[in-house]
C-alpha cells in the first residue's frame, strides 16, 4: 500500500521529526526516492548526519506545541529527552536549589562543607564569616563558594589573602583539588592586575594569592606623596570601592584566611580588610578562632563583614538580646516532638522588638503557627529555615565543630615515653641549667627569652644544642621560631639579638661519648624499630621545634638504616617535593619543624611523635591537627610524647598537658587563653627559687584554673552556636540535595556533550585515553570547529580552549584531575559548566527550544526507583522569582495512575530524577495507555498542585523580598553615611596639614558617594515589585516495572 501524501516532501528546508521519537528533528533536502511501495525522504538531521527515512514515519514540526497538546496526541519521546531537559536546566547556572560545586573537586564528600555554601548563597550582603574548627576543610569550603559564583554569576576574579607561610598551600590545594591555576603575587603585581581590570572594564580574569604581610597598607597611604606599591594599591582600591554597582567591582570574590589577624581595628591588617571588602562583590573571612558572644573579636570580624549592621558594640549586645526569643522559638520548632505553641509564644515576644516588629516574613510564620495541626514535616523544615534566616546574626557567620559534624571522630591515643638521663647527660644538663638560671636573674624581655631558649634546646636534644651554641646564627634562627610559636609578631632588633655572649661550662665535653649515650635518641630508635617490625610500611611524623635537633636526628636515623624526609620553614617549592616523596612511601619518617608544618595535610599517617613539647599548647594542637583531620582513615591515631625525667618539661609541662587533655581532645575552644597562661607559668617557675613540690603545686593550680575557664568557654561557645544554624537540619538538607540529584554530575555533563554531538555534529569523537579512561581526546568535525570559533569570537571567557583549532585532552570528572596526562606537553581541559564548549552547547539549546522535546514515556526498574510498581504521571515546572535577588528552581509533582494519589514534592522529585537517570524509552507507550483521558486528568491534577505550591512560594518570596529591600535600604544609607564621615575627616585632616592639592580628588569621591546612594535607592525601589514566572517544562508517564 502506497503512502498517503499529506505534506510535500520535495520542498527544501522543511523541519520534520520522527513520529516515534519527536525529539529527533531535521530539515528536508528536497530529495526523495522510492523503495518498493514506500516513499523515502532525505533529511539532514545534523551537519554530519543525512539519511533517508520512510515518509510515513515522518511529520512536519509546525509551530511549537504546548505540553497538553502533545500529551493529547500521545507524542512521547524517551528518557534521553528528559535527561537533556534536566541537565540543560542545571547547566544554565540559574537554579537556586542546585549545588554547582558538589563533586567539583578531588576531595571526599562531607555534608558539613556545604553549610557555608548554603549560608553564602542566602547571605543578604554576599559576605560570610566561616569559623569552622581546625581540620574541617575551610579551604575547600571557600573554593566551593568560588565554584558556585563561577557557575551562577560568571565570576572571573578571585583574590586570596593569607599569611605568607600559607601561600604555597593555597596554590597547591587549588591546583591539586580543583584544577585551578593560581598565581602568587606581591603588592606591585596585584596593583598591575587591578589596573588591567579597570582599563578593560571587568573582562580581565585572574586568580591571585597574596600575603597579608605583603598587602597591608603602609602608614599615611592616603597621601598621594606616599610611594610604594602597598600605598598605591590601597589608594586605587579606595578610589574604586563601588558596592552600589556589583558588576563593576574590582574583585568578584576576596577570601581572607586566618582572619583573626584583622580583629584589631587599629592595625593595617584591619584596614586592608576594609579596603578589599569595599572593592569586592563578595567576601569570605576564614578563621578557626572560637566564636563567643562576649568576645570583642566576634564583633570586630562581623563589623568587617557588614559594618552597616554591626557598627556599635553596645548595640551588638542589644541585637543579641533581641535575638534570644527567636533562638528559643527555633529550639522549640526543632525539638522532638516539635512544640509549635512554645515556638509561637517566643516568636510573639521577638516581634515586640524594634528589630523584628515590621518583619513581614516573621508575621507570616506567626500566622502559620496559629494552626499547628496543619504543619507537616516539609512545612516544619521550611519554617525553621525562615526563622533562622531572620536571625540578626546567623546570616553572617557559620561554624562547624568536630563534635557536631563528625559522629565517628578519630580517637586520640597518647603515650608518654619517659626517658631518664644517663649520668653523663644529667651532670651536663644540671651544670648548664644552674648557669642559665644564675644568668637569668634580673633579666627580662628578649634577654630572658634567649636564656629560656637555651634551656628548651637542651630538652629538645642535648648534643645538638651544645654543638650549635657556638653558632650565633643558629640561635637567632631558633629564637625566631620560638617568637612565632609564642605569637609574637614584632621580632627583636639586631642589638637585642646580639647581647654580650652568654657563657656556659662547655669545656672538656666529650661530644662523641655524649652522642653514644643519647638516651632520648636510643628510645626513639627502639620505638621506631618495634613499630616497623609490626608493619614495615608504617609512616611516622616527628616534630621538634629546634632545627639542630632535626638535622641531628636525620643524620643518625639515616646511619641506622631508617629512611627520613625533612621539612623546615623557608624551603619554598622544595617542601612540596619532599612531601610528595614521603606520601609515596619512599621514606618511613617525616622530620618537621613547627614553621615547616604550617598548612600541610598528613592524614595518611597515624603516628605523631612529639620529640619535644612546645610551651604553647595551641602549637601541640596544630601538630596533632596535621594528622587528625578529614580523610584520616585510621580509627585511632597514636600521639607519642617524649619526656626527659627531672626536667621542667617532665615535671610541669607534660603533667599540665595531661590534666587538661591537650593530647586527647581538640583545644580549639581554649586557644586564646592557653598559650599565654602556660608560658606565663613556665617563665615564673624558671625565674623563681621554688622547690619541686612547690612547682607541682603551682602547676596544679594553673591546670584547675584552665579547666574552670574551659567550662565557661564551652558555655559561651554553645550560646554562640545557638546564634547560627541548627547543624543537623542543614546537614540533612545537604545530604537530601545530594541523594535527589540537586547537583550537576560529571556523568550528566559527559552524556549531554556526547548526545549533542551525536545529534548535530556526527563525526565528532570523544575517545577515552588508554590507561586514563577519565581523560578523553575530543576531536571536533570541521563544521563544529567553525561554529565554535564563531561563538568564541562573540563571547569572552575566563577559561581558554583550543578545541576549535585542534583535538584536545578533556576531563569531565575533576576528582580525577590530578592524574598526569599521557602527553605532558598537552594540558588537560576541565569541562565544567564554565568551559566555552559547554557554554556553546547551552547557547545552541537556548536559541532553539524545539530541540528539547518535553513529553516522555519512560520505563525503569523498581529497584532503581524505590516506589511501588505501576504507572505514574509527572509534571515539572520551572519557577522564577525576581526581586532584589533572583531565585529559580524546578518543582516536581507526580500522581499514581491506579488510584490518582498525588505524591509529595520530595517523592515526586526522587521518582522523576531516578527515571531520568536510570530509565529507558518505553516503546509504543501510546498503545499501552488504557485511558488517555485519565492520564490527562492526572496531569491536570499535578499541574494544579504545582500552581498552588507556586502561589504559596510567591507569597513567601514577596514577604522576604520586601524585608530584604528594607534591610538593603538601611544598609545603603548607613554605608553612605559611614563613607561620607571617612571622607569628611580626611578632608579636614588635609586642610589642617596644608595638603590642599589632595582636596579636589577627595571631594570628588564625596560627590560619588552621594550619586551612588541615589542609584542604589532607586534600584531597591524598582526591585520591591517582584516578577514571578512559571514555565511548564516537561511531563510524561513513568512505567515502574517490578
Amino acid at each position: 500500500m502506497s503512502d498517503i501524501i499529506t505534506w510535500n516532501p520535495a520542498i527544501l528546508g522543511q523541519e520534520v521529526r520522527v513520529k516515534a521519537n519527536p525529539g529527533h528533528r531535521g530539515i528536508t533536502t528536497g530529495k526523495t526516492r522510492a523503495s518498493g511501495t514506500r516513499l523515502l525522504v532525505q533529511v539532514q538531521f545534523s551537519p554530519n548526519e543525512k539519511s533517508y527515512k520512510p515518509y510515513n514515519l515522518l511529520e512536519l514540526c509546525g509551530e511549537p506545541e504546548g505540553i497538553l497538546a502533545l500529551l493529547e496526541q500521545a507524542k512521547f519521546s524517551g528518557a534521553d529527552d528528559l535527561r537533556r531537559i534536566l541537565t540543560f536546566e542545571k547547566m544554565k547556572g540559574q537554579l537556586t536549589n542546585i549545588f554547582y560545586s558538589m563533586e567539583s573537586s578531588h576531595t571526599d564528600f562531607y555534608a558539613h562543607q556545604f553549610k557555608p555554601v548554603l549560608k553564602f548563597l542566602e547571605s543578604p550582603v554576599g559576605r560570610l564569616l566561616v569559623a569552622d574548627e581546625v581540620g574541617l576543610g575551610k579551604t575547600i569550603e571557600a573554593i566551593y563558594i568560588w565554584k558556585e559564583l563561577q557557575a551562577r554569576a560568571d565570576a572571573r576574579r578571585l583574590l586570596i589573602i593569607c599569611p605568607a607561610i600559607l601561600r604555597e598551600k593555597w596554590r597547591d590545594d587549588l591546583q591539586q583539588r580543583f584544577n585551578i591555576i593560581a598565581k602568587l603575587t606581591n603588592a606591585q603585581e596585584l596593583l598591575e592586575e587591578v589596573k588591567h581590570v579597570l582599563q578593560r572594564q571587568s573582562q580581565h580574569p585572574f586568580v591571585c594569592i597574596a600575603s597579608l604581610e605583603g598587602l597591608r597598607p603602609s602608614a599615611n597611604w592616603e597621601d598621594e606623596t606616599t610611594s610604594g606599591a602597598k600605598a598605591k594599591l590601597a589608594r586605587l582600591l579606595d578610589n574604586n570601592n563601588n558596592p552600589a554597582a556589583d558588576e563593576s567591582s574590582v574583585f568578584d570574590l576576596v577570601i581572607i584566611d586566618e582572619a583573626h589577624y584583622l580583629r584589631n581595628q587599629a592595625t593595617a591588617n584591619h584596614r586592608l580588610g576594609q579596603l578589599v571588602r569595599d572593592a569586592a562583590r563578595h567576601l569570605l573571612l576564614l578563621t578557626a578562632t572560637p566564636i563567643q558572644t562576649e568576645d570583642t573579636n566576634l564583633y570586630q570580624l562581623l563589623k568587617i563583614i557588614s559594618p552597616e549592621d554591626f557598627f556599635d558594640k553596645t548595640i551588638f549586645q542589644q541585637m543579641l538580646e533581641a535575638n534570644a526569643p527567636l533562638i528559643r522559638a527555633l529550639r522549640s520548632l526543632w525539638s522532638h516532638p516539635p512544640d509549635f505553641r512554645a515556638a509561637k509564644r517566643d516568636l510573639d515576644r521577638a516581634l515586640q522588638s524594634d528589630y523584628f516588629r515590621h518583619n513581614s516574613v516573621l508575621r507570616q510564620i506567626q500566622h502559620t503557627l496559629e494552626t499547628p495541626d496543619a504543619i507537616d514535616a516539609e512545612m516544619q523544615v521550611r519554617l525553621g529555615y525562615k526563622l533562622e534566616s531572620a536571625s540578626l546574626v546567623s546570616p553572617y557567620l557559620t561554624r562547624s565543630r568536630k563534635r557536631d559534624v563528625l559522629p565517628n571522630r578519630v580517637e586520640r591515643a597518647p603515650q608518654t615515653l619517659a626517658v631518664p638521663f644517663s649520668a653523663l647527660e644529667k651532670g651536663i644538663y644540671e651544670s648548664v641549667t644552674q648557669s642559665i638560671r644564675k644568668q637569668s636573674k634580673g633579666k627580662q624581655g628578649i634577654l630572658l627569652f634567649r636564656l629560656i631558649a637555651r634551656q628548651r634546646q637542651m630538652a629538645s636534644c642535648l648534643v645538638a644544642a651544645l654543638q650549635a651554641w657556638s653558632d650565633q646564627g643558629v640561635l637567632n634562627e631558633f629564637q625566631d621560631e620560638l617568637f612565632w610559636e609564642s605569637g609574637i609578631s614584632t621580632l627583636p632588633s639586631e642589638t637585642e639579638r646580639s647581647p654580650d655572649r652568654e657563657t656556659f661550662p662547655l669545656e672538656n665535653i666529650d661530644y662523641t661519648q655524649l652522642e653514644s649515650e643519647d638516651t632520648k635518641y636510643r628510645t626513639l630508635v627502639q620505638f621506631l624499630r618495634r613499630e616497623l617490625k609490626k608493619n614495615s610500611d608504617e609512616q611516622f611524623v616527628l616534630f621538634a621545634y629546634f632545627r639542630g635537633t632535626l638535622h641531628y636526628l636525620q643524620r643518625r636515623l639515616e646511619a641506622d638504616g631508617i629512611q627520613t624526609s625533612l621539612i623546615l620553614g623557608g624551603m619554598g617549592e622544595q617542601k612540596q617535593e619532599v612531601l610528595a616523596q614521603f606520601k609515596q612511601g619512599n621514606t618511613s619518617i617525616l622530620l618537621s619543624s613547627e614553621v615547616g608544618s604550617e598548612g600541610i595535610d598528613l592524614q595518611f599517617c597515624r603516628f605523631l611523635i612529639n620529640y619535644d613539647l612546645p610551651w604553647n599548647p595551641m602549637r601541640v594542637e596544630q601538630r596533632i591537627g596535621r594528622i587528625d583531620r578529614l580523610g584520616q582513615k585510621a580509627d585511632r591515631i597514636s600521639i607519642i610524647n617524649f619526656s626527659l625525667v627531672d626536667t621542667i618539661e617532665e615535671r610541669i609541662l607534660n603533667r599540665l598537658y595531661e590534666r587538661i587533655n591537650v593530647f586527647q581532645e581538640s583545644i580549639g575552644d581554649l586557644e586564646n587563653i592557653l598559650g599565654e597562661t602556660t608560658e606565663k607559668l613556665l617563665i615564673t617557675l624558671f625565674e623563681s627559687e621554688l622547690t619541686d613540690a612547690e612547682q607541682l603545686k603551682r602547676a596544679d593550680e594553673t591546670a584547675s584554673a584552665i579547666l574552670k575557664q574551659r567550662l565557661k568557654q564551652e558555655q559561651l561557645e554553645q550560646e554562640a552556636v545557638n546564634l547560627m544554624a541548627f547543624s543537623d537540619q542543614i546537614l540533612h538538607a545537604v545530604t537530601k540535595s545530594r541523594t535527589q540529584g540537586r547537583w550537576l554530575t560529571s556523568e550528566e555533563l559527559r552524556s549531554f556533550v556526547e548526545d549533542y554531538f551525536a545529534r548535530y555534529y556526527l563525526g565528532t569523537t570523544l575517545k577515552p585515553m588508554q590507561g586514563q579512561e577519565a581523560v578523553f581526546e575530543i576531536k571536533l568535525t570541521e563544521d563544529a570547529k567553525v561554529d565554535l570559533e564563531s561563538f568564541l569570537r562573540q563571547h569572552r571567557f575566563a577559561t581558554q580552549t583550543r578545541l576549535h583549532r585542534s583535538p584536545a585532552l578533556c576531563l569531565f570528572d575533576p576528582r580525577l584531575g590530578n592524574q598526569p596526562g599521557p602527553d605532558k606537553e598537552k594540558s588537560i581541559e576541565l569541562l565544567d559548566p564554565t568551559h566555552p564548549l559547554i557554554q556553546w552547547i547551552r547557547d545552541c539549546y537556548e536559541n532553539d527550544a524545539q530541540r528539547l522535546h518535553p513529553i516522555a514515556a519512560i520505563r525503569c526498574e523498581q529497584s532503581d526507583i524505590d516506589v511501588a510498581p505501576g504507572q505514574y504521571i509527572y509534571a515539572i515546572h520551572r519557577w522564577l522569582f525576581k526581586g532584589l535577588r533572583s531565585e529559580s528552581r524546578l518543582a516536581y509533582k507526580a500522581a499514581q495512575y491506579s488510584d490518582g494519589k498525588l505524591l509529595s514534592a520530595d517523592q515526586s522529585e526522587r521518582l522523576v530524577y531516578g527515571a531520568a537517570r536510570w530509565g529507558k524509552a518505553k516503546p509504543n507507550a501510546s498503545n499501552l495507555i488504557e485511558d488517555l483521558d485519565q492520564v490527562l486528568a492526572l496531569y491536570s491534577d499535578c499541574d494544579d498542585a504545582l500552581e498552588a505550591a507556586f502561589d504559596q512560594a510567591s507569597a513567601e518570596f514577596d514577604a522576604e523580598n520586601y524585608h530584604h529591600c528594607d534591610v538593603q535600604q538601611r544598609s545603603a544609607q548607613s554605608y553612605a553615611d559611614r563613607r561620607r564621615h571617612q571622607l569628611e575627616e580626611r578632608i579636614q585632616a588635609f586642610q589642617q596639614s596644608g595638603k590642599l592639592r589632595m582636596l579636589p580628588a577627595t571631594e570628588g569621591q564625596l560627590r560619588k558617594v552621594n550619586r551612588e546612594l541615589e542609584l542604589k535607592q532607586k534600584l531597591i525601589g524598582d526591585r520591591r515589585n517582584t516578577e514571578l514566572k512559571v514555565t511548564q517544562l516537561a511531563a510524561g508517564i513513568i512505567f515502574v516495572e517490578p
